[in-house]
């Protein structure tokens, strides 16, 4: 007994090193661009252990997407129903994953319009997400008439797009994604940006009252200035 828990501890390890081999070549290289050699050399393993462990390499490629659909499934899970929380949630679990962002870049690059490799999974967690949604709306989280599809879409684009165009981040902020400074000041905006979508009461007040406030200061100063008398006046008066 303790020898085959022995046999099966070590066939778990060798698995999950081919996996982060796998997960490193197929983002760096796609689906298409990745080789099988090449995966084996990463993880130390001839290609017959490969083989015997995962398949083909579509069977591979598949078990690296099981995993990634079933993590972000648990970050679905655990996501909260207010709405500025949810994006922040998403943005701090979901928008930081490198290789994952990558490797659906390559898809979208080799693959076009055709089928994807487990396809029917993706469109079961995005129908997930939508529901999740559906319901933070019924409860009152988000408003009646918000189309819950694009504000799915639209969650994404918020929180992917730092890591999906690095280059550009960098041109318009001067900082990388991963810098400290970029992700507080990201999440901060997506903060802002989730209580107005949500129509937040709270948060919409205390910035609307600051709004306010400073026009009131404006206001104030543009009126003092239109009543102050020119210095030549004063002189002018004096005389």
């Amino acid at each position: 007994m303790a020898g085959q828990r022995t046999i099966i501890r070590d066939l778990n390890r060798t698995r999950d090193k081919i996996f982060a081999a796998a997960l490193t070549e197929f983002s760096a290289k796609g689906f298409a661009g990745a080789r099988v050699d090449a995966i084996a050399r990463r993880a130390r393993v001839n290609k017959r252990m490969l083989y015997y462990c995962f398949g083909t390499k579509q069977d591979l490629y598949r078990e690296v997407l099981r995993r990634k659909i079933s993590q972000r499934a648990d970050l679905i899970d655990s996501t909260p129903d207010k709405f500025a929380d949810a994006l922040l949630h998403l943005y701090k679990l979901g928008g930081t994953d490198r290789d994952f962002t990558r490797l659906m870049e390559w898809e979208a690059i080799d693959n076009g319009r055709g089928k994807l490799i487990a396809e029917t999974e993706r469109r079961e967690l995005f129908e997930k997400a939508v529901a999740r949604l559906r319901r933070a709306q019924r409860d009152g989280f988000l408003p009646k008439q918000i189309d819950l599809t694009q504000l799915f879409i639209s969650m994404l684009a918020l929180v992917i797009f730092p890591m999906v165009m690095p280059q550009i981040v960098r041109l318009i902020s001067d900082m990388e994604p991963g810098d400290p400074r970029f992700v507080r000041r990201r999440a901060a905006f997506l903060r802002w940006i989730g209580d107005r979508i949500s129509g937040d009461p709270a948060a919409t007040s205390s910035t609307a009252d600051k709004v306010n406030r400073r026009h009131t200061e404006f206001a104030a100063g543009v009126s003092h200035s239109k009543t102050r008398i020119h210095p030549a006046k004063k002189l002018a008066g004096l005389r």
